[in-house]
Parts: C-alpha cells; sequence; structure tokens
C-alpha cells in the first residue's frame, strides 16, 4: 500500500485563479488545491522552478457570490504537457507550490477544504 507523504489535505476543486509574474498572467481555475499548493491546467509553458505570484478567489458561502482573495508566491514544481482533443493551443498541467504564504491565509484554505458549503464563521475568527 501506499503511503501519503503530503502534510496538507488536497481536494479536487475547481477555483478561479491568477498565475503571473513580471512577463505575463493567465487566468484559469484550480484542479486541486490545499494550503500548501496547487494544481492547474493553463496554455503557457512554465519551467521548473519558475517564480511566480498566485491570485486565488476562495469562496465564502455557498452560493459562491462571496470570495475572499489570496495572495502569495508560489514556485512551479511540476510542468507536463497534455494533450487535448479538438483543441488547437498546447495545454500543461502545473503543479506549483507555495513559498510565500501567510498562516491566517493557509487556514483559510484548510477551512475551505474541510466546508461543506460556507466558511464565514472560520474567516470570522481567523480575520
Amino acid at each position: 500500500m501506499i503511503e501519503e507523504r503530503r502534510k496538507h489535505y488536497r481536494a479536487k476543486r475547481q477555483i478561479p485563479l491568477k498565475i503571473a509574474d513580471k512577463s505575463f498572467d493567465v487566468i484559469t481555475e484550480t484542479a486541486d488545491i490545499s494550503s500548501a499548493g496547487i494544481n492547474c491546467r493553463i496554455t503557457r509553458l512554465l519551467p521548473m522552478m519558475s517564480k511566480i505570484v498566485v491570485i486565488l478567489l476562495i469562496p465564502t458561502k455557498a452560493d459562491g457570490k462571496h470570495t475572499k482573495k489570496i495572495t502569495c508566491k508560489g514556485v512551479v514544481v511540476r510542468s507536463e504537457p497534455v494533450i487535448l482533443q479538438g483543441v488547437e493551443k498546447a495545454h500543461h498541467n502545473v503543479a506549483i507550490f507555495f513559498t510565500d504564504i501567510s498562516k491566517k491565509d493557509q487556514k483559510i484554505i484548510d477551512a475551505y477544504l474541510g466546508s461543506e458549503g460556507t466558511i464565514e464563521e472560520e474567516i470570522r475568527i481567523i480575520t
């Protein structure tokens, strides 16, 4: 049996995000997320160890109309090409490890991942 090595709970959730550096920005959504990093699909090749800024919009209510903006820094730890049928642009599955994220923002992500609808109460306690 394979033992899980991750320290942080990871869940498959689609959360809007922006990835940027000095020369570009890309808007996409997460494939999965933890308080330590994200996986997403983008139409741009990002070299391994690229340093980037990540902006996440974490839902705070079940209706999805209220969000908490989290801005952090990260580094690309995996970038794999993906072949998609009927799509002209190349796509890449990218894993980003957060290198600079506040403990408060990590707790907000953990609260969201542990919730079934709303994290308003948890955010009120943390903020």
